[in-house]
């Protein structure tokens, strides 16, 4: 009888262990690597204080204090911050992409990559395959400032889309549509944002410049 109960105890106790890589497996692995940060002073990914060298993760908050800024690496593309930036990054199977929560980031690809910037409900990005830089900063909901140093951007919003070529800076803003009763009296339209482009002085983008030549450097791309 002691015999059975002690065999019965050993057949319990490796179940148990058996089971216990599989309960300590997390039931959302973490996601590959994304990229790494090439220089940061004052800045952090998500809630740690980053430095040179460290690991981006899809899904990761890029963050610069007042005097901060971070560079990093994204296969053939980077994404600079300025001061006072943040941005959600992910991975495109050809580049990544970025969500601007705030701040201002520069944007570059190479031949054949590409990056996309989610801002104010507009998506912008390369237009085509060439090697590009843009400088994209936040104003409010409704406002961006856009800079292309390289290369052609597109903005697309809904339906609409719109150019920016290279040396060429531009206020966009945001407006909703105009909404109003049908033909024939019908219902109502729904009211769809959309957008609109107001060119700016050159002198505007200096800050860009600065911040292209720091990605265009001996340790950039």
């Amino acid at each position: 009888m002691r015999k059975s109960f002690l065999a019965g105890l050993a057949l319990t106790l490796v179940a148990s262990v058996i089971a216990i890589p599989g309960h300590a497996t997390p039931a959302n692995p973490a996601s590959a690597p994304l990229g790494v940060i090439v220089q940061a002073d004052r800045a952090q990914v998500g809630a740690d204080i980053t430095s040179g060298g460290a690991t981006i993760y899809d899904g990761d908050r890029l963050e610069t204090q007042e005097t901060g800024t971070l560079r990093a690496r994204m296969g053939g593309s980077q994404i600079y911050l300025r001061q006072s930036s943040a941005a959600d990054v992910h991975g495109l199977p050809n580049g990544f992409s970025a969500n601007l929560v705030y701040g201002t980031v520069v944007l570059s690809s190479l031949e054949g990559q590409t990056f996309q910037l989610l801002a104010n409900g507009a998506t912008i990005r390369p237009s085509g395959n060439h090697s590009t830089v843009a400088q994209v900063t936040y104003v409010n909901p409704t406002a961006l400032l856009l800079t292309s140093e390289r290369g052609t951007i597109e903005i697309t919003m809904g339906d609409e889309v719109k150019t920016v070529e290279a040396g060429s800076s531009y206020r966009m803003e945001t407006q909703p549509d105009d909404s109003g009763p049908g033909p024939q009296g019908g219902p109502y339209h729904t009211a769809k944002n959309h957008f609109v482009l107001i060119a700016i002085i050159a002198a505007a983008a200096a800050t860009g410049i600065v911040a292209w030549r720091a990605l265009m450097s001996p340790s950039g791309l």
